[in-house]
């Protein structure tokens, strides 16, 4: 017997360049944002909301593109449609320094 399993969907997750990101036209009172994304050959494409564009690109500006990492995840569909997607942009955490070792007499 196979092993074999069944899914529901293909969730996928893309890590985007925050430059690229900043590049994206996102304007006040729009509320959708159609991105292509080049990725291994094929071009997805997703329906993003606008705010969160204009919450990605401030977070960038205000931080640097280089303390910034963008994921952009939803549903694999047909025709390389990312469904249900949705755009974050997070601040990199440095690794903390070891706490110094504090002993007692």
């Amino acid at each position: 017997m196979a092993n074999t399993l069944t899914a529901k969907s293909l969730k996928v997750t893309l890590v985007l360049n925050p430059a690229e990101v900043l590049t994206l036209s996102a304007p006040d009172g729009k509320p959708r944002c159609i991105v292509r994304i080049d990725v291994a050959g094929r071009t997805l494409t997703a329906d993003l909301n606008a705010k969160s564009v204009r919450k990605a690109i401030a977070t960038i500006r205000e931080s640097g593109a280089e303390n910034v990492a963008c994921i952009l995840q939803g549903k694999l569909e047909a025709r390389d449609v990312l469904a249900e997607a949705g755009l974050s942009a997070v601040l990199k955490v440095k690794p903390a320094e070891a706490p110094t070792e504090v002993k007692h007499g």
